[in-house]
């Protein structure tokens, strides 16, 4: 087992969790689950809580309503030295819960929840990528390591991809940029790319470090079922509530903020938008997003963030690329589907050096000479043609 503990006090007095309680530390939790369950908590506890952002404060308040409930469950682990002290982990594997829950049962059977923890067991990359956490994460450039700024070769590329490292699992954003990846992308794949895009989006910023929401892969359908769920009318997924949550907290903070969303990163992010309308009141005037290649709708993004005051700074889309062409319906034109199906086997079977999807876009330009390097001189022509064509 590994936990990591976000900052001890010595207040261990406890006291009872009830909606007077809630607002006065600021916990945004439901109701029913506060009538569901007879919840004693430590002051220590109580300051955990109030450092989370309101999503992860509901999944962990929910999760201690059921440990009241259900005390002696066999999911629940007995310290090997102290009998009354218990940690509750979560078996929900997919709603973006990571948190341990250290709770004691008194001798007159009142259940006590002493602390909790960040479980640092769900986090970091798997082996078996369906089980990576939707999860916020600090990644570090390493020293001397060069900025993504042009058409690049495979030895480039691999020198971009050993360029960022990930640094920890966090609770909050702490940096002033940060991004949200798009689909199939597992961890360490989305630490190295997002930093690319983040490159492209604000290339006069020397910044060595951003906060990843990472999104993470459950195959491709499930990927595409989830992008679905989240373009339609109504209540969002997971990973759309999680980061409406989060941009709440930044917004409470006065941090100014960076984002930039690549493919289905910016489904979610239009949907955390639509999400955050329904839950929250006030503006996002401490946050600008860059578009790259999205797999949404860029006017119902846009209108979504101008009605909350956020600034969408730039978009970037390939011309040849069926994500925003077509999936996001942004350019429904016949010249756009003929382009978009002759390049459709280099978006979704390519490398990331011939797709026109998964790295930056920079230009045709760049596009054309990428395609050249990997020795692909038939798409390379097309681009040509077109660049000829519409110059």
């Amino acid at each position: 087992m590994a936990w990591k503990h976000s900052g001890k006090t010595t207040a261990f007095d406890y006291t009872g969790l009830d909606a007077e309680t809630a607002q006065a530390y600021g916990i945004a939790c439901d109701p029913i689950s506060l009538k569901s369950a007879r919840i004693f908590i430590t002051q220590q506890a109580l300051a955990m809580l109030a450092n989370l952002n309101h999503f992860d404060q509901r999944k962990v308040v929910k999760e201690i309503a059921h440990v009241c409930n259900n005390p002696g469950s066999c999911s629940s682990i007995k310290h090997s030295k102290l009998p009354f002290k218990r940690l509750w982990r979560s078996k929900e594997q997919f709603q973006s819960y990571h948190y341990l829950i250290d709770y004691k049962i008194a001798a007159d059977g009142r259940v006590v929840i002493h602390d909790i923890y960040f479980d640092t067991d769900v986090t970091g990359a798997k082996t078996r990528h369906s089980l990576e956490r939707n999860m916020l994460y600090k990644i570090n450039r390493i020293p001397g390591a060069k900025n993504f700024n042009g058409a690049w070769n495979g030895n480039d590329l691999q020198n971009t991809q050993s360029s960022w490292l990930l640094e920890e699992a966090v609770s909050q954003v702490g940096t002033i940029h940060a991004a949200v990846n798009g689909m199939q992308n597992e961890l360490d794949k989305a630490t190295w790319l997002m930093g690319a895009h983040l490159d492209v989006a604000y290339p006069e910023d020397d910044f060595k470090t951003y906060t990843l929401f990472h999104n993470p892969t459950d195959r491709m359908f499930y990927d595409v079922v989830e992008c679905v769920f989240d373009k339609r009318q109504g209540t969002k997924s997971q990973n759309a509530q999680h980061l409406a949550a989060i941009l709440q907290q930044t917004q409470q903070k006065g941090q100014q903020t960076k984002w930039v969303v690549h493919s289905q990163g910016a489904i979610i992010f239009s949907a955390a938008l639509e999400e955050y309308r329904k839950s929250y009141t006030s503006a996002l005037t401490c946050h600008r997003v860059v578009v790259h290649s999205p797999g949404a709708w860029l006017p119902r993004l846009k209108q979504a963030a101008t009605a909350l005051g956020m600034t969408v700074v730039n978009e970037r889309s390939n011309p040849f690329d069926i994500v925003p062409n077509l999936a996001g319906t942004n350019d429904l034109s016949p010249s756009s589907l003929v382009r978009s199906l002759k390049f459709m086997g280099l978006t979704f079977l390519g490398t990331e050096t011939t797709s026109p999807h998964t790295l930056p876009f920079l230009g045709l330009e760049s596009y054309h000479a990428q395609l050249r390097f990997a020795g692909n001189h038939r798409r390379a022509n097309d681009v040509l043609k077109y660049m000829e064509k519409h110059t």
